[in-house]
């Protein structure tokens, strides 16, 4: 084959040769941008972790239900005066804090929070104030109006592995407008909800519902009228669900260590990340990304890890559970 015609001073053999390219530069270019990325990675892993963790995980849904039915207009037909009645005192304000908050949403969330602007009147504080800081009660908020006292959720099914840990909802609807003192076990039954998943997880036994667990509490004496769950149900009252329940300082290595072994820990925290006012939830591991923690009102903030540094200053009690 005759080889192409060039200029024979510009085009001499040396330069019409095949050249190989050159691998090596490029290989070094490519192995500083994956060191780069890595490095990047780590320190934004890190930042996470320090400043409240990496959502990282899914959390345990096989005994979640959350099976809220929400029909906005059919719901607006059955609204009555002696609703709003007994409601209580809010108003354009609060109204106005919901429409503010609809804005900012999408979908579903937002035409509930316009409902409930639109209809205050009959909406609780609680209610009011869940649905502004916790999206994933919206519904459950929004429905309490239209919700009777609902006595069932004591013998809900609860299915688990043996040495595993259930996680539960406190809102779980099975149970949610079931009574626990002052309230529905979706607002108040946080501590509960928190020994149940102990007492099932260390026991075995399913029997031990968040329901059945809030019924026993506020038949011995462990709900105060104003105040909520008492921390003697931690103690006293684990003992009666095959539990040995210890108070214990907030100490890293102590949590660590006990968590190593199998323990539990229950953790009463201040108003922070989990809490306006005050909340219980329950610490379930820890490793080189933190702590996991399950929140029974929360399915967000379980789906995180959390640094010590974070938990340390929000908590007000902590108790160790193992099997007695």
């Amino acid at each position: 084959m005759a080889r192409p015609y060039y200029d024979e001073d510009y085009y001499d053999d040396e330069y019409y040769r095949p050249r190989r390219p050159r691998r090596r530069r490029r290989r070094r270019r490519g192995g500083k941008l994956i060191l780069l990325l890595t490095v990047l990675l780590v320190l934004g892993g890190l930042y996470m972790i320090k400043n409240g963790g990496a959502r990282v995980l899914l959390a345990p849904d096989e005994n979640i239900v959350r099976d809220f039915q929400v029909d906005l207009d059919a719901l607006a037909a059955r609204i009555t005066p002696e609703m709003a009645a007994a409601a209580g005192t809010l108003g354009q304000a609060e109204a106005a804090e919901l429409s503010s908050a609809a804005e900012e949403a999408r979908g579903e969330r937002a035409e509930m929070l316009e409902f409930m602007a639109a209809h205050i009147g009959i909406y609780t504080e609680e209610a009011y104030k869940t649905a502004l800081v916790t999206p994933e009660k919206t519904a459950f908020a929004l429905l309490t109006p239209f919700m009777s006292e609902d006595p069932g959720g004591a013998d809900a099914a609860i299915e688990v592995e043996e040495g595993e840990l259930p996680y539960l909802l406190q809102y779980d609807s099975r149970w949610a407008w079931h009574g626990y003192g002052s309230s529905y076990m979706g607002y108040t039954a946080c501590g509960p909800t928190c020994l149940s998943m102990a007492a099932i997880g260390l026991t075995g036994n399913a029997s031990y519902t968040p329901a059945y667990v809030a019924d026993w509490a506020e038949a011995n004496g462990h709900y105060v009228p104003g105040a909520g769950t008492a921390w003697t149900l931690f103690t006293d009252g684990a003992a009666a669900f095959g539990l040995r329940g210890e108070a214990i300082s907030a100490g890293r290595a102590d949590l660590e260590d006990r968590l190593e072994r199998g323990e539990v820990i229950v953790a009463s925290m201040l108003p922070g990340d989990f809490t306006t006012s005050g909340h219980f939830i329950l610490i379930v591991s820890s490793g080189a990304l933190g702590f996991r923690v399950y929140d029974p009102n929360s399915v967000a903030l379980t789906e995180r890890y959390w640094s010590y540094d974070t938990l340390a200053p929000q908590i007000a009690q902590l108790w160790a559970l193992s099997a007695a």
